[in-house]
């Protein structure tokens, strides 16, 4: 899944369940986002050790180019074998220009894309960081909310039992109907904020 998918995901509420939002599917969001992060470090790192191969291949190229030079250096221009020499030189030195400018596009090509992985790396997880907080506020928003309806109903019940305490005439049941009995408030959970 890509992170586009990951993020539009999370634009869509997540589950609420008590207190908040559902913590094993936002875990599951956000293991999913480290989980591209890691495979886009990877890429990037694969182009680095392409890079640095390519560098090498390149070095190793100029260095036979020089041998070459040095070996066939001093043959006078009469000499056949010298005119010979000098074609397989230019050839050579065509075929390092030709794998030193390949090397040299592949290098950049690598730099750019480590560099636009990274740039869009940063961005996802800055993105998913804010959205991540928002969920946060969100869910403590709604707790918040809860815990006021919570003691709101609290306050009416204590103020219900209240009045049934202090009523002095009750009318008493009918025959058949259970009786009830006035609870005190001690039987009464209270909610503490």
């Amino acid at each position: 899944m890509a992170i586009d998918d990951i993020l539009n995901e999370g634009r869509r509420s997540f589950r609420t369940r008590w207190l908040g939002y559902d913590r094993d599917q936002v875990d599951e969001a956000y293991a999913r986002l480290e989980h591209l992060l890691g495979s886009a470090c990877a890429d990037r790192d694969a182009a680095l050790t392409t890079a640095e191969d390519l560098s090498r291949h390149l070095e190793e190229a100029r260095t036979e180019l020089t041998e070459y030079r040095k070996i066939h250096a001093g043959y006078s221009n009469e000499n056949a074998v010298s005119g010979c020499i000098r074609y397989l030189l230019h050839v050579a030195r065509q075929k390092a220009e030709q794998i030193e400018a390949g090397a040299r596009t592949r290098e950049e090509n690598a730099a750019r894309l480590l560099d636009e992985a990274e740039q869009e790396s940063q961005r996802r997880l800055a993105e998913a960081n804010r959205r991540a907080r928002e969920i946060v506020g969100e869910a403590l928003e709604q707790s918040r909310l809860m815990l006021a309806d919570l003691a709101e109903r609290q306050r009416l019940l204590d103020h219900w039992y209240d009045e049934v305490a202090t009523t002095p005439n009750l009318p008493l049941p009918r025959h058949g109907e259970p009786v009830l009995a006035v609870v005190e408030r001690t039987d009464v959970p209270s909610v503490t904020r």
